[in-house]
């Protein structure tokens, strides 16, 4: 069995509109929800043993807090093709993941992210599924579990959704 972690870059910073999209690093409740999710990432039983990372400042900025809670063993790999990639090349991108990896994270963006969930979702009547499918917030977290041994072998339509998180419904309320 392989296990897929999907995790959209935390809000980003719109304050200088003449800001390059890729260079847009988070604002402070993305520099927030960063954190949480990285505790949050790292105590579940979704921790990853390989991550695939955009290149983009705010994926980058998103997986900072992870990467040592993680440790120096698990591999990360940032790709440039990432960036604002459609499901095919996610795709692509997660078959040529390391193989012994039995958890992937793999942080990108909007609309590739959730478009890339629905088409792997066995069954999109389902709760979560049906959730996903509304939209993935900055910083939301879904996980997939396939019958697989190998990440070439995934396929659209095999993915049994067994996660879904925002970082709204999961961190305490600020007061």
């Amino acid at each position: 069995m392989k296990r897929l972690c999907l995790l959209r870059h935390a809000k980003s910073d719109w304050s200088d509109p003449a800001s390059d999209d890729f260079d847009r690093a988070l604002n402070a409740r993305g520099r927030r929800s960063a954190n949480f999710m990285a505790r949050y990432i790292a105590d579940s039983p979704y921790r990853p043993d390989a991550v695939l990372c955009s290149t983009a400042k705010r994926a980058l900025e998103t997986f900072a807090p992870l990467a040592p809670l993680l440790g120096k063993k698990v591999p990360v790999i940032y790709r440039d093709e990432l960036y604002h990639a459609m499901p095919d090349v996610m795709l692509e991108e997660i078959h040529a993941a390391p193989a012994d990896a039995e958890t992937l994270l793999v942080v990108a963006h909007n609309p590739g992210l959730v478009l890339l969930a629905m088409a792997l979702a066995e069954d999109p009547d389902e709760e979560v599924a049906m959730r996903v499918a509304h939209g993935v917030p900055t910083g939301g977290f879904i996980v997939f579990e396939f019958d697989v041994d190998d990440w070439a072998e995934i396929e659209e339509g095999e993915g049994r959704t067994v996660f879904f998180g925002r970082p709204r419904d999961l961190m305490p309320a600020e007061r």
